[in-house]
Parts: C-alpha cells; structure tokens; sequence
C-alpha cells in the first residue's frame, strides 16, 4: 500500500506544473495563435514524463503490476482534476470529454496517454522491475 500512497504523492507534485502551464499558455504562448493549445499539452506531457523518470524509481520492491496501477492512477486522477477544474468553472463532463477532441488542437489525451504510460515506460527505461529474468 505504501508504493501506491508514494505514487499518489509524485502525482501531486504534477498538479504545479500544470498550473504553471496552464498560466505559461494564458500568458505566453497564446501570443502565438492556434500553436499554443498544442504546445501546451506538449509541454505539460513532457514535464509529467520528466516527474516519473525522476521519481518513479525511488519507490522500492515494484512489479510490473504496479508500473500498470500507478499508470491507472495517475490517469484517473489526472481526469478527475480536470474535470474539477471544469466544475469549478461552471463546466462539467461535457468539457472534460471536448478536451479529447484533438481536432480542435487540444491535446488533452496526449496528456492523460502520458500520465498513464510514463511509470510503466519509466520501469522499463530503468530497469526497476524485479519480477524481470535478466
């Protein structure tokens, strides 16, 4: 249970970033038209992959199994932000599920494909899985 509270954990220190991107897109990026929505969760994929390379390998005794739960929630709780976010705003469901409509430049599922992937690409990037015969 604790590897999972500690994957929790990382999680969270992803939460500044993306409100840090999210201000760098508002103030930044939009000056450069329709790019920025795409470069934003570009940039965001990026900084969620750079967390799990560094963090995700200090938590001790992992399968495979848990690389592909903490992939699982790490993408349910990406979403559920998200669709706080939306809430907050006075959106909702709806909004979440438009922002996986890439045709309109929203990369909002490279994001989530990120937040799933990276601690199972990480494991195998670092070698970290004991149940692995080398």
């Amino acid at each position: 249970m604790k590897k999972y509270i500690q994957a929790v954990g990382i999680w969270f220190l992803i939460i500044p970033l993306a409100i840090l991107n999210g201000g760098l897109r508002e103030n930044v990026l939009n000056k450069l038209g329709s790019i920025s929505l795409p470069l934003s969760g570009i940039i965001l994929s990026i900084c969620i992959f750079v967390i799990a390379y560094l963090l995700i390998p200090k938590i001790k005794n992992c399968k495979s199994k848990d690389y592909i739960i903490f992939g699982v929630i790490w993408f349910l709780l990406t979403n559920l932000f998200d669709l706080f976010m939306f809430i907050n705003e006075g959106g909702g469901m709806k909004d979440l599920l438009n922002s996986y409509n890439f045709l309109n430049g929203n990369l909002w599922i490279l994001v989530v494909i990120t937040s799933f992937l990276s601690p199972i690409v990480v494991s195998n990037i670092k070698g970290k899985r004991r149940d692995i015969n080398v």
